[in-house]
């Protein structure tokens, strides 16, 4: 373990900046809807910045700092076929898990017969997922876990998985229209959520350590976020919102289903390879 060779404070400059970028604009949205105003500028600063914020906080560091690209992982030509598959077939699953947990608690309803309607969103909408979701991976898997590696797999996925989690911690926690549960929130529901931020953090990390680039990260969270607005929103009928917690139940199960196979399989722990080539680094 090599310690001494992360620079705890660009660490730390890279994750203030990422936490403030994307913090303030949320929660500035959140305070003026509070108060029956309009999110006005807050809006705008938050739906450009927000997701790049953790791009923006990297790039700086990078160019700032003069720490470069060199580690950033951005080839594609040494990435196996079967991680492009794995990228999209895990999202399928854990996904597809919560919706037949929604269905079968009776939260939503699904006309098969409008299934194929939306079909031709899918490259459309992976394309502009692709160019969204860059911004968190190129940060927080390309720049923190790839600064973290010398403390050792685990803690280098636990930690990463751990902040990550909690830069959505505004976004979970505020009862506010201007975020994704408005006023379902609760403190219950906010940290099973979080506690499902940490473990996705370890597999999407995983993925980025694996496949030795940042794209096939970037390919799950398109198509994790793209199914979990529902890929099929045509015969997708809602018929009693769920709270942040009732989600967030629904949602552990599958999630915690993967990370226990990838843990048993030891895919968390540090491989002899791995630890030589930080050593060389």
């Amino acid at each position: 373990m090599n310690v001494e060779r992360i620079n705890w404070k660009n660490v730390a400059i890279f994750c203030a900046l990422a936490f403030v970028l994307f913090w303030a604009p949320l929660i500035g949205a959140a305070i003026a809807d509070r108060a029956g105003c309009e999110p006005g500028a807050w809006g705008a600063v938050l739906g450009i910045l927000g997701p790049y914020s953790p791009l923006l906080a990297a790039l700086l560091v990078r160019l700032l700092a003069g720490e470069g690209f060199s580690d950033a992982r951005l080839g594609l030509r040494r990435v196996r076929g079967y991680y492009w598959l794995l990228a999209v077939l895990l999202p399928f699953f854990w996904n597809g898990a919560q919706d037949g947990l929604a269905l079968g608690f009776g939260f939503a309803t699904i006309d098969w017969s409008q299934v194929t309607k939306g079909l031709y969103r899918i490259p459309i909408n992976l394309f502009g997922g692709a160019l969204i979701f860059i911004g968190e991976e190129f940060g927080w898997r390309s720049y923190l876990v790839e600064k973290l590696r010398p403390l050792g797999r685990w803690k280098a996925l636990l930690y990463s998985g751990i902040i990550w989690s909690l830069w959505h911690l505004p976004a979970v926690s505020i009862p506010s229209s201007a975020t994704p549960y408005g006023e379902q929130v609760s403190v219950a529901g906010t940290l099973l959520t979080l506690f499902i931020f940490v473990l996705m953090g370890y597999i999407f990390g995983w993925m980025y350590l694996e496949s030795k680039s940042v794209w096939p990260c970037v390919l799950m969270h398109s198509y994790n976020n793209l199914i979990s607005f529902k890929l099929l929103s045509e015969a997708w009928t809602v018929k009693a919102e769920p709270t942040l917690l009732q989600h967030a139940l629904i949602a552990v199960g599958p999630m915690l289903l993967v990370w226990i196979i990838l843990n048993s399989m030891g895919r968390f722990r540090d491989r002899i390879k791995e630890r030589e080539i930080v050593d060389i680094i």
